[in-house]
């Protein structure tokens, strides 16, 4: 053999053991990985009692990124008692309300919303000696929601004002079907009206179920939940199935990672599709549905004698962005409202509890010039 393929074949050889040690190192990390990710699952386990809501927080973590349909699976039990307490609430059949004791000639004001709804309520309740609160509600509700639960509900026949609240947090979700969709961490499966606005007029579609047995016996049926996921595609603009739809993967802790990362980036992409620098883009789909919705809620509680209210929650970060984007058809159709900019200031966290909620004071404060609103309007 002469020198020059001497030299050829140990450079090929060399190639060789390189490529050979790759492959060697690229193998046990694949099985290092593998083993923490077993690991993980085998230790850090979430508890199959779809009643224990309050596991470790590293539990918790690993829990996330867990497909929408696979959470649903591991909370949901046919039975009421047995099912997990995040499944039960939120559904149209059995909307929540909570009544105080009327006192002696005061007027009913039944307020519809999410949880900054119910704490208004509450601090109605507190702060009023002319009004008494009765509150519809549902964890997270944004307003089709909301406009949903009025339209079925009617200020239970009996209120002198009746409340929609609508938040720039949860605007994007305004144009969805069910909570499932939007939800990630936590999927909660009750379902709502989905509004479109179509040649000036508020159309809507309602939900596949709307009951908790209606969404179990769906949940259970192969081709009907085949069929429910159709709907989700066709009319939620938050479906997205890599995040929705169960398969192998939801066994992996460290897939779930990438997923529930996949979802945060998702959400942000929305966001950023509805609200810019300037504030809530006036010609997206959101925003036309809200003024819609608004709009359509006052006449429709005119008509029944009721004195209709918005109350504009803005969150934390989010400037007066959602008031400025509804002051147009608020003022224009002489809508009362009460926007928590003018007692809050979302750029200031004094005025916010951790959990994005508003502090005991400004609920206070807030339910105050909800009173105001709500007697100036009904002289």
């Amino acid at each position: 053999m002469n020198q020059l393929n001497s030299s050829i074949s140990s450079s090929e050889k060399a190639k060789f053991r390189a490529v050979g040690a790759a492959a060697h190192t690229a193998a046990w990390i694949v099985i290092g990985l593998v083993l923490i990710d077993i690991a993980i699952n085998v230790v850090l386990a979430y508890p199959s009692d779809p009643k224990v809501t309050n596991p470790s927080q590293l539990r918790l973590y690993f829990e996330y990124g867990r497909s929408t349909e696979g959470q649903l699976a591991r909370m949901t039990r046919p039975d009421r008692s047995q099912t997990a307490p995040i499944t039960l609430p939120g559904w149209y059949d059995t909307l929540e309300i909570t009544e105080f004791p009327e006192k002696s000639s005061n007027s009913i004001v039944t307020i519809y919303g999410m949880s900054h709804a119910v704490r208004l309520g509450h601090a109605l309740e507190r702060t009023s000696l002319r009004l008494t609160p009765r509150i519809v509600g549902a964890p997270g509700a944004p307003t089709n929601w909301s406009y949903g639960a009025f339209l079925r509900d009617r200020g239970g026949g009996k209120s002198r004002a009746v409340v929609l609240a609508i938040m720039s947090y949860s605007l994007p979700m305004i144009t969805t079907l069910s909570a499932a969709t939007w939800s990630f961490d936590l999927p909660m499966p009750y379902t709502m009206d989905r509004f479109y606005v179509r040649n000036g007029q508020l159309e809507v579609v309602h939900p596949p179920f709307t009951s908790f047995e209606g969404y179990v016996a769906a949940f259970d049926d192969p081709a009907e939940w085949s069929k429910v996921r159709s709907e989700f595609v066709q009319h939620d603009t938050m479906y997205n199935s890599f995040i929705m739809r169960a398969n192998i993967f939801d066994h992996s802790s460290l897939f779930r990672l990438i997923r529930r990362a996949y979802a945060q980036r998702y959400m942000r992409a929305i966001r950023k599709g509805i609200l810019d620098g300037s504030g809530f883009r006036a010609e997206s789909e959101q925003i036309q549905v809200a003024r819609a919705i608004i709009r359509d809620f006052a006449k429709q509680a005119r008509r029944d004698g009721i004195v209709p209210v918005v109350f504009v929650v803005n969150n934390f970060g989010y400037s007066d962005n959602l008031y400025r984007a509804l002051e147009p058809v608020l003022k224009e159709d002489n809508i009362p409202y009460v926007s928590s900019h003018t007692v809050a200031s979302p750029d200031d966290p004094r005025g916010y509890l951790p959990d994005s909620h508003f502090t005991d004071e400004v609920d206070d404060r807030l339910a105050k010039e909800l009173e105001k609103v709500i007697l100036e309007a009904a002289r």
